[in-house]
């Protein structure tokens, strides 16, 4: 009996300096984020309910409130930001860092802008849509959960992964390969080059839902238009030189709204100040789609 007593007196000390240890590093971690947040707040308002940690290492901010001058406001249920206490060391970032955001919500403008000059002089001004438009399919809010995944292998490599479940708007992935960097702060730097990238978008029903309504729209059916937009997408793509895969994709996209997916590889690492001055055949571009049918 004295020995059960002793091992219950010791958990409950346990268990007390724990929870007191919890309790300051909650403490500490919000004044350091209070801190952080001051020196953006002429740029976004931030607030949020709570921020702490799990005895595991990650720690978490509930119920951010986000807004900017002009915008509507954003708001996230949850931020985690996964084994926190790798960043004890302001001097050195760690290896992996893991942040999932979930519960993202924020509205749509009832606005209904006209075509831009320059979508309509391309002429692809009928399948051109508003955010109003958008409104009246559904689709008044952006409710998504977004993962976001950084990797650094040895002095030169980042592996950057983030998805993006935007529920009824799709699914955003997207995977890329940076180099020539010495550490994961030089991430906004020059000093970064792109070797691969992996973009995919996972239809849920939207291209369909818009197809349709721009048919209507244009006193059309929804086959008539999808082959009037895949005959201008031929004669505008034709003269410029890009591998086959992206012009028999796009069609197959259109035609049957599923999976789309964008490859692209370099011949050699390329800088983001030179992405957009670099032809396609150079930046290795080529495009899959998937049918479910």
């Amino acid at each position: 009996m004295q020995i059960k007593k002793m091992i219950f007196i010791t958990t409950m000390i346990l268990a007390a300096s724990l929870g007191s240890a919890k309790a300051y590093i909650d403490h500490q971690l919000g004044v350091e984020l209070n801190r952080s947040l001051k020196s953006i707040a002429d740029m976004v308002t931030i607030d949020y309910s709570e921020v702490s940690t799990s005895l595991l290492g990650s720690a978490y901010i509930r119920n951010m409130h986000l807004s900017m001058p002009g915008y509507a406001p954003v708001l996230i249920d949850t931020i985690t930001l996964y084994k926190a206490y790798q960043f004890s060391n302001p001097k050195k970032l760690p290896q992996q860092i893991s942040i999932a955001i979930q519960g993202v919500q924020f509205p749509i403008s009832d606005t209904a802008t006209p075509a831009p000059i320059l979508v309509s002089a391309l002429g692809y001004a009928p399948y051109y849509f508003t955010l109003k438009e958008l409104r009246h399919l559904g689709y008044a809010r952006i409710n998504a959960n977004i993962d976001i995944e950084l990797k650094q292998q040895g002095e030169k490599k980042i592996s950057l992964w983030g998805s993006i479940n935007g529920r009824s708007w799709g699914e955003l992935t997207l995977s890329t390969d940076l180099t020539n960097s010495l550490a994961i702060t030089s991430l906004l730097t020059q000093q970064i080059q792109l070797t691969a990238l992996t973009f995919s978008y996972t239809d849920n029903g939207l291209f369909n839902r818009l197809f349709t309504m721009l048919a209507q729209r244009n006193k059309m059916t929804v086959a008539h238009l999808k082959q009037s937009l895949i005959n201008k997408l031929k004669g505008d793509l034709s003269q410029i030189t890009l591998d086959a895969s992206i012009l028999s994709s796009l069609q197959q996209f259109i035609q049957t709204p599923d999976k789309l997916t964008i490859l692209m590889q370099p011949k050699s690492p390329i800088t983001r100040n030179t992405l957009l001055l670099t032809s396609p055949k150079h930046l290795g571009l080529k495009m899959t789609a998937r049918n479910s049918n």
